[in-house]
């Protein structure tokens, strides 16, 4: 796994929660905070810090949030969230922006989910995952103490509309899906803990809503009434 493509898919994956005004106050504060807390490392203090940046009250939690956050986003970016190393560092951080175990887990939870699902639509879409793409997602999951199995069906249950809308950029072809991608994309899945069956099951209701809408788009715009074809031939072959 090269290196810049993985602080590409860092870059790629932030999760904005607030409007845009807010996100980019909020994003200011924590990578001023983050410097900060390299800088001064054990003398760190939160509470001092916020005050010493101004940083609204109502700011105070997702800032204290998205520090923790770009503290994740380094390790998996680094390549394991498991080495004993690192982890203590977390820990190191959660406390000394006092976050609970549980809180800091959300984060994680939070951050790890959300690479995991684009990394997997984006290397899915090209086909299969070599090798090094498999550890990496497996790295991820392994770090969330969840596993690939069980990442993946949380992943294909909650987000599998924008996963199926990345699968269709890649695999659907003047609105046919190659059986050989079909064939490569199932033992993809299957290297990850997940049958063909379950893959099945839990994909068809967003394919049959993700249909729906496309037929709709495509007759206020004709020129995306191409995608709803492919999304049908989606949706039979699920």
């Amino acid at each position: 796994m090269k290196p810049n493509r993985v602080t590409a898919w860092m870059e790629a994956t932030a999760c904005p929660r607030f409007s845009a005004d807010r996100e980019r106050r909020v994003g200011d504060f924590a990578r001023r905070l983050a410097r900060s807390m390299v800088q001064e490392g054990h003398f760190f203090s939160f509470r001092a810090a916020v005050e010493f940046l101004n940083v609204p009250p109502e700011d105070g939690d997702p800032v204290r949030d998205r520090v923790y956050e770009l503290a994740f986003k380094r390790v998996l970016e680094e390549g394991s969230a498991t080495a004993a190393a690192r982890r203590a560092g977390l820990r190191w951080i959660a406390r000394h922006l006092g976050l609970s175990e549980k809180q800091a887990g959300w984060v994680e939870l939070r951050v790890g989910r959300r690479v995991f699902e684009e990394y997997l639509a984006f290397a899915l879409a090209g086909g299969r995952l070599d090798p090094d793409e498999l550890e990496y997602l497996r790295a991820i999951a392994d770090g969330l103490g969840i596993g690939t199995r069980r990442l993946l069906l949380g992943c294909l249950a909650e987000s599998g509309g924008r996963l199926l809308e990345r699968l269709l950029e890649g695999l659907a072809e003047d609105g046919r899906i190659d059986d050989r991608d079909w064939t490569l994309l199932l033992d993809t899945v299957g290297a990850l803990g997940v049958t063909p069956d379950e893959f099945g099951r839990l994909l068809r209701p967003h394919a049959r809503r993700l249909v729906d809408r496309l037929e709709v788009e495509g007759r206020e715009r004709p020129s995306l009434a191409r995608r709803a074809p492919a999304a049908r031939v989606m949706l039979d072959r699920l």
